[in-house]
């Protein structure tokens, strides 16, 4: 863990202190910046973990929930930038993708209805 009194040893810009935290607390050399935690190995008690390094090197407090929904590295360097401005998300295209899927779930069980009757009830 960095001690963040020693200030050679804590990055002034938000994007190399919080890829500095993920390496630190998946033990990693290389940061990914756009994949998210757990996609890089975090599991939920690293990101317990990495909650605590980033507030103890920012003095910030940071919920576990934030830096879940800011999964990335860059992600969360924009959380701890005082410029920070949360991005809209695209419900659009989620949308739009969660539709695909359950319409095809749903054609899947409107096409194999018939098929799967048997017995006397089929006939």
């Amino acid at each position: 863990m960095v001690n963040p009194e020693d200030s050679a040893s804590v990055p002034a810009d938000p994007l190399q202190l919080v890829r500095q935290a993920w390496q630190d607390v998946l033990g990693i050399d290389e940061a990914p910046l756009e994949t998210g935690f757990f996609e890089a190995g975090g599991n939920s008690m690293l990101l317990v973990m990495l909650s605590d390094e980033l507030s103890d090197l920012t003095g910030r407090e940071l919920e576990v929930a934030e830096l879940f929904r800011h999964d990335t590295v860059r992600a969360q360097a924009r959380l701890l930038d005082p410029s920070y401005e949360p991005e809209a998300p695209a419900p659009v295209a989620a949308a739009a993708g969660r539709g695909r899927l359950l319409g095809s779930a749903r054609r899947g069980r409107a096409d194999s209805g018939p098929e799967r009757a048997e017995g006397p009830a089929a006939r």
